[in-house]
């Protein structure tokens, strides 16, 4: 980060800039151009009558997603002389949309087979997916290492754990993913939960992987799930998309559906309350939309103390941190609200007597097309206890 460059000038012109919408930068990898970018901002501005108010004005309108740090510039530099700036470090997650995706169970793995992306990426999708890399597809990227030419028949022969068109990595797309309005809120905290994973606060401006949610196939809380747990559907809209390569006109692909609910999405509720909320959707293609709700309680504040009660976890360690385990207790419930009627329009639930005020609890209803790959679109209605 020594060093001014394009990319550290481009940065710091658009950190300055007069724009304020909030500006998210995507980190894959290290983050010295973005640290030299406000190290130049620093030198120009610390000795002036100017410094306090440009910082405020960074640190209001900047966030950081971060894969893998792979330098020492956040730790040294950012962390240090930024504190305020608000950071989302995917430490370990990101891996189980990369290279780990083999250590999940088949149920998660469903749409990473080489069979699957051959069929709804690869194979006669036009000239861009040809272009997307999958294990043995025949692609030689230039100026890779020989042993990581993983499209090449010498790399199967010697990892046999895969398969030929098997899903390589995508561990820097959850930062984009992230950013897809796809009606789960996580922009609104990264709290909540969505395609970009989940994350809970160090106690600073900083959000990391340490929070679990509920693996029902495994039958354990896992840090990891909070990404796993939308694979099929990523997969699905991104096989939506690969179509759209091929289509001729907009009436021949599918698209997905936009989901409303009724009452709204911010609720308030009291203890022992009984509430019904009604979803419709419209589709794009004209196609039928089906529904199913869901309670994110690994999301609510009113589940939370009870998925956190047990501090026993495991860190599992292959060269790299893979993930955050924990066991179920003895007799623990993983889900203490009943949905009634989760797979029609309208569903009734109650709000359990033991909340207490200012208690969350997440409701999510999907909405899922008949069109080509099942594409989706939520809705996440949050209901605060009074």
């Amino acid at each position: 980060m020594e060093k001014v460059t394009d990319g550290s000038e481009f940065l710091k012109n658009l950190f300055l800039d007069d724009d304020p919408r909030t500006l998210y930068v995507q980190t894959w990898g290290g983050t010295n151009t973005t640290a030299r970018a406000l190290k130049s901002i620093e030198e120009e501005y610390k000795d002036t009558d100017q410094w306090e108010e440009i910082q405020q004005k960074i640190n209001d309108k900047l966030v950081l997603y971060i894969i893998l740090d792979q330098d020492d510039s956040y730790s040294n530099y950012i962390a240090v002389n930024w504190p305020d700036l608000k950071i989302i470090n995917d430490r370990s997650n990101f891996w189980h949309f990369a290279y780990a995706w083999k250590n999940h169970t088949d149920e998660v793995n469903s749409r990473l087979q080489g069979e699957w992306n051959l069929e709804n990426i690869k194979e006669g999708h036009g000239a861009l997916l040809n272009y997307y890399a999958l294990m043995g597809d025949g692609n030689v990227i230039e100026g890779e290492l020989e042993e990581e030419q993983r499209g090449i028949d010498a790399y199967l022969e010697n990892n046999p754990q895969y398969n030929r068109y098997d899903f390589i990595s995508e561990g820097d797309s959850p930062s984009f993913l992230y950013l897809i309005d796809n009606g789960l809120r996580s922009m609104e905290d990264p709290s909540y939960g969505g395609w970009g994973d989940r994350f809970g606060t160090d106690g600073e401006a900083r959000w990391i992987n340490n929070v679990l949610d509920f693996d029902p196939y495994t039958n354990r809380y896992e840090s990891e799930y909070s990404l796993m747990r939308w694979f099929d559907d990523i997969q699905d809209d991104f096989a939506a998309r690969a179509d759209w390569c091929i289509a001729s006109n907009y009436e021949d692909a599918n698209h997905a559906p936009t989901v409303t609910v009724q009452e709204g999405i911010d609720l308030t509720a009291t203890p022992g309350q009984t509430l019904t909320l009604h979803a419709s959707a419209q589709d794009p293609d004209g196609d039928q939309v089906t529904f199913r709700w869901w309670h994110y309680f690994e999301a609510d504040t009113y589940e939370e103390s009870k998925v956190a009660k047990n501090e026993t976890v495991n860190e599992e360690m292959s060269g790299l941190l893979l993930g955050i385990h924990r066991d179920l207790a003895e007799g623990e419930v993983t889900d203490s609200i009943e949905l009634t009627g989760s797979d029609t329009a309208e569903v009734t639930f109650t709000i359990p007597e033991d909340a207490q005020s200012g208690d969350t609890i997440h409701i999510v209803v999907e909405g899922e097309d008949s069109g080509a790959h099942g594409m989706k679109h939520y809705q996440r209605v949050i209901i605060t206890v009074q």
